[in-house]
């Protein structure tokens, strides 16, 4: 098993190699699960945002344009992806070089917290989403988009990618994460699992804090 360590060298080194391209390059996935996302999220309330592993910006970019107007916030730890992100998104987001599971932030300081395509990633779930329980408000929303491991292509894929250089982590089933998030300190409120082509299984979970 590798260590956090090493997990990020392989994480800083896959994606600091793809992100000048990542957006092209991954154009339909990025659609289609962002669009997962977004179907949760553009009818919740939302004044502070944080977005967890946000890439090259892109979901930052869709909520700029709500109507609301909300505070966003971006944090991930690739920096070659971060600089994607600001010539996406500009100055309508801060972005901030950091990990999911030692957050920067104070506590209950964000109403709307986002992860799309990253939990996989993550060396520690768990204590990934007990810093996202920490920093979100009393009322906030958590809205998580990842590969879902019910489907086929994703559990083979799951098995495989530990014996390359990939910095894949964990692919959870449903049914997992909502234990995780249980054990986190939320309640999960709506899930929703899909094919969005022959080969990508996704899942997007949304939880409160209890």
């Amino acid at each position: 098993m590798q260590t956090s360590t090493q997990q990020t060298e392989k994480l800083l080194k896959e994606y600091t190699a793809i992100a000048a391209t990542y957006d092209r390059r991954w154009s339909a996935y990025l659609d289609a699960s962002l669009s997962m996302t977004l179907e949760v999220v553009s009818d919740l309330p939302a004044t502070r945002v944080l977005d967890i592993a946000c890439g090259t910006g892109l979901l930052l970019k869709s909520l700029a344009e709500r109507v609301d107007h909300p505070e966003l916030v971006g944090i991930d730890r690739v920096p070659a992806m971060l600089d994607a992100a600001k010539e996406n998104i500009g100055k309508q987001a801060t972005l901030l070089e950091g990990e999911a599971e030692n957050l920067p932030f104070d506590d209950a300081g964000f109403d709307l917290i986002t992860s799309t395509n990253a939990l996989h990633y993550f060396p520690d779930a768990i204590a990934a989403l007990q810093e996202m329980r920490r920093v979100i408000s009393p009322s906030g929303n958590l809205v998580i988009t990842d590969w879902c491991r019910n489907y086929f292509w994703m559990r083979l894929l799951n098995r495989l990618l530990p014996w390359t250089q990939h910095a894949h982590v964990h692919t959870f089933t449903t049914a997992e994460l909502e234990h995780q998030l249980l054990q986190s300190g939320f309640k999960v409120v709506g899930k929703t699992r899909k094919k969005i082509d022959w080969f990508w299984g996704l899942m997007t979970v949304h939880a409160t804090p209890v």
